[in-house]
Order: structure tokens, then C-alpha cells, then sequence
């Protein structure tokens, strides 16, 4: 079986994860293997922890693509979940893996703020996360994702993202 790369990202508490976690179950559903590379628990799995300056996020950036590429590699569906604040991390990825879908989640700072489970968006306006994408530090918008989701339980971006990837609902093979 073929293995992809999905690339999902956004500001931080877009609904990323969500997104990811929607695509990953259709997947599945349609018997097509998959690993969901969440930033969040790539980042407290790594030894030493990857910190948020801009030369850690690089590197941690570069390591979750070419763990992603490597999930790919063996014929599974890497679904990444990444802030991935620089156009740079993007591209890394898709060096890492030519056929990678960008999935976007377009959604408004003040939405991302008002829905921050993590309190990171609250921090930041208090002045004690000053790196925070979108916030504090810079995150610049994709020029041409393959998929734009307005959050992470946009039915039709997982849709698109499944067809680009050619994993439309199908269904696994009976049991003999």
C-alpha cells in the first residue's frame, strides 16, 4: 500500500488535532494504515525536550518531517498536527515527501483565543508566552494549501483531503 504524508497546520488551538484526528479515523474506516504524528506528543517523546526559539523549531520541525517521511516510507499515512508557524517547515516537509497534502485550519486569532483549552493564547496576552505563534511571534499563512479547513470538524476538508490522497471511503476487504 501507497503511503502519503497529510500535513495539517494552523494556529495554535485551531482545531489541528481535531482535523488530524478526523482524517486518521477515515482512514482507518477505509483500511488504509495511518499514524497520527500529533506536535504536541512528538515534542514531549523527544529527548532532550525540542524547545520554541527559532532554531529549536526548526530542528524540531525538521524531525517530526522526516519522521512523517520515514511513517510514509513504509506505507503508512502520516497525519501531522503541527502549528508549523514558518512557510520554511512546510517546505521542508514537502522535500521530505513530494505528495504531501497541506491542510490548512483557517481560523481567526481571537476564535483560537476564545476556544484555548491550554490557556497558551491567555499567557500571551498576559505577556508570559511571548512566542506564541500568532501572537507574540510571526505565523505566516500558507500561500497555497492543498486543503483549507474553517476548523477542525470541517466535514468537507476532510473530504478533500481524502480524495487527494486517493483514500475515499471504501470499504476493507470482507474476512473469508
Amino acid at each position: 500500500m501507497k503511503g502519503g504524508v497529510v500535513w495539517v497546520d494552523g494556529l495554535p488551538s485551531s482545531g489541528k488535532t481535531t482535523l488530524a484526528r478526523r482524517v486518521a479515523a477515515r482512514l482507518a474506516a477505509a483500511g488504509r494504515p495511518a499514524i497520527l504524528l500529533d506536535g504536541d506528543e512528538v515534542r514531549s517523546a523527544l529527548v532532550p525536550a525540542p524547545g520554541y526559539g527559532p532554531a529549536s523549531r526548526d530542528a524540531f520541525y525538521e524531525t517530526l518531517a522526516g519522521l512523517a517521511a520515514l511513517a510514509a516510507g513504509q506505507g503508512l499515512v502520516a497525519v501531522v498536527a503541527a502549528t508549523s508557524c514558518r512557510r520554511a517547515h512546510r517546505e521542508a516537509a514537502r522535500r521530505r515527501w513530494p505528495g504531501l497534502v497541506e491542510a490548512f485550519v483557517d481560523v481567526p486569532p481571537e476564535t483560537c483565543a476564545r476556544r484555548d483549552a491550554k490557556g497558551l493564547w491567555a499567557r500571551a496576552a498576559r505577556g508570559e508566552l511571548p512566542d506564541l505563534p500568532g501572537a507574540g511571534a510571526p505565523f505566516e499563512r500558507p500561500e497555497a494549501p492543498e486543503v483549507t479547513a474553517r476548523g477542525g470538524e470541517d466535514a468537507e476538508a476532510v473530504e478533500e483531503v481524502l480524495r487527494r490522497l486517493g483514500a475515499a471511503e471504501r470499504p476493507a476487504a470482507a474476512a473469508g
